[in-house]
């Protein structure tokens, strides 16, 4: 178990955001069909679904949720509630994204790689930041930190916790 100060834990979170935009950039644009897309604020909800893509955002009074798919064949859901931001992209086929907002949380969940799954749950004015590659799952919320599988990166700011799994690489 490799622990660090609160540097450490800022720059993993920056890590982290950093190689969830890269791989946005990288497999974001490859294929020929619209994305899905889901946008709420203010006490709205919208779902999208185009074949075996959806989409899904709910925001309470106050907050705001982004929701996007653009693999045709994935989910990306987020919901926020009390003044909360959520943001779930998904990219690849057969993953999914999830986010969750609350309390003047800001959730970020990003799906990279195939058969991915990446959950994401900020509370109380904290960020959590979950990054699902290759195989991989990450989970950040009210229970620290999670990465399992082909590769996995989390970091929620409100527990300390962050992780990163990549093979045989296990970073907590």
């Amino acid at each position: 178990m490799f622990k660090g100060s609160r540097g450490i834990r800022v720059l993993f979170a920056g890590f982290a955001g950093g190689a969830a935009i890269g791989a946005m950039a990288l497999f974001g644009g490859g294929t020929a069909s619209a994305d899905t897309t889901c946008s709420a604020a203010n006490n709205n909800r919208v779902e999208h679904a185009d074949g075996l893509s959806h989409c899904i955002a709910n925001a309470g009074p106050g907050s705001r949720a982004d929701a996007r798919d653009t693999s045709n064949s994935g989910v990306a859901t987020a919901v926020a509630t009390q003044r909360g931001k959520a943001t779930s992209i998904n990219l690849q086929p057969g993953s999914q994204a999830l986010s969750s907002g609350v309390r003047g949380g800001n959730a970020y969940s990003f799906s990279t790689g195939p058969r991915s799954t990446s959950i994401s749950m900020a509370r109380d004015g904290g960020t959590s930041v979950a990054v699902g590659g290759w195989g991989g799952q990450a989970y950040a919320g009210p229970q620290g930190a999670m990465c399992a599988g082909g590769f996995g990166a989390a970091y929620d700011s409100t527990t300390g916790q962050y992780c990163v799994k990549s093979g045989s690489i296990d970073i907590h």
